[in-house]
């Protein structure tokens, strides 16, 4: 009996040796992989910021910006030579008047200085836009993700953002 007594308890220790090595192993490769896991997650989120900034659907959006804000620019442009003749217009419709505004009957006098204020509100108002406009635009081709999708022909001039009417004064 004795002789069983003893097989049974090698084979119990065995039975606990080989629990313990699985146990142990199964124990390793979880933390192996949760190691490897801690840092694949690291690097895929970096490969997903540089996919999102620079993968081909941003830099087809980026690409398309830059070109919708130089068209708007250039629209702003446009208004703003219309709204400076707006402004000549006002003054040469009331030249029949003379040069000395205060010759002029007092309600053609208020009319005239009520239409061309509003005109040259209206022109720096669109001159406001469009140097936000600008302002927008130079400071997206700056960053460092953005400066691809930019073209020097497409750049507008920074000089105007200190836009100063040429008109003549009353």
């Amino acid at each position: 009996m004795n002789e069983y007594r003893n097989e049974f308890n090698e084979g119990l220790r065995e039975a606990k040796w080989t629990f313990w090595k699985i146990f142990g192993t199964i124990l390793v490769v979880v933390v192996i992989i949760s190691v490897v896991g801690y840092f694949l997650g690291w690097f895929g989120e970096g490969a997903k910021v540089v996919k999102d900034e620079f993968g081909p659907k941003a830099a087809l959006e980026k690409y398309e910006w830059f070109i919708n804000q130089a068209n708007s620019i250039k629209k702003m442009e446009a208004d703003i030579t219309i709204f400076e003749s707006r402004v000549t217009n006002i003054k040469s419709e009331y030249s029949a008047y003379g040069s000395d505004l205060s010759k002029w009957p007092l309600d053609v006098r208020t009319q005239y200085n009520h239409s061309l204020q509003l005109a040259k509100d209206d022109l720096v108002a669109i001159v406001s836009q469009r140097n936000n406009l600008v302002k927008d635009y130079n400071s997206a081709s700056e960053k460092f993700n953005w400066e691809p999708f930019k073209t020097r022909s497409d750049f507008p001039g920074k000089e105007f953002v200190e836009y100063k009417s040429q008109l003549p004064t009353q």
